[in-house]
């Protein structure tokens, strides 16, 4: 880090050096102290709208999601949905993927009378016959929607997290290089050079920019 480069080099004039510093220099780590904080505000609203962005994102993704589990959860317990270009057992089958058990289940309890089985590409029956009527139908509507919240939730959750270590690594970069530079100030103020302790200190904080 370049950042890190130019304090090691402040560093070693201090150890060299032990007369009165120039006002222009002290006036520099001021600057590039603001200059740490600044950066270190930006970065920190930038991670704050990273986060709510994300969040507003995975809602509108469940809203969407359970609308349309729900219709097509209500398209396989009333009718016999079919599409031109997909045969019946590919249809069925992706549409159980995207239902899950747990809801296929309830749908074949309620399904209406007179709807036929419906079948995947290796025979197996997804789609029950259906026996149930609309009054059935209504009363498991509750139970039919709780299901469908309860998919939405369970695929969410794998993208329902958002990595936010490079802004935490930054911040913790930029408090390094401010406590170098609070250390370099707080002797160029009574112009002294360093003690040990304190070349130790800055140098522990280096080797932290540097992991």
């Amino acid at each position: 880090m370049k950042a890190a480069h130019t304090m090691i080099v402040t560093l070693g004039l201090l150890l060299c050096v032990g007369c009165a510093t120039p006002p222009e220099v002290k006036q520099a780590l001021i600057a590039k102290d603001r200059a740490y904080a600044e950066n270190e505000r930006l970065m920190h609203q930038y991670r704050e709208l990273v986060s709510n962005v994300t969040q507003r994102h995975q809602y509108w993704y469940r809203y969407i999601q359970t609308r349309l589990k729900l219709n097509l959860a209500l398209q396989w317990a009333t009718t016999n949905p079919k599409l031109t270009d997909v045969a019946d057992a590919e249809l069925a089958k992706d549409d159980a993927d995207l239902l899950g058990t747990d809801l296929i289940a309830l749908i074949n309890e309620i399904r209406l009378k007179n709807l036929p089985e419906r079948k995947g590409p290796t025979g197996q029956i997804i789609f029950q016959a259906g026996t149930g009527d609309m009054n059935n139908l209504l009363q498991q509507l509750p139970e039919l929607i709780g299901r469908v919240e309860q998919r939405v939730a369970k695929d969410s959750q794998a993208s329902s997290t958002v990595d936010l270590t490079a802004f935490d690594q930054y911040r913790t970069n930029v408090d390094a290089l401010r406590r170098i530079n609070a250390i370099i100030k707080q002797y160029l103020d009574i112009d002294v050079t360093l003690s040990r302790d304190d070349v130790q200190s800055i140098a522990e904080a280096v080797r932290t920019l540097r992991r």
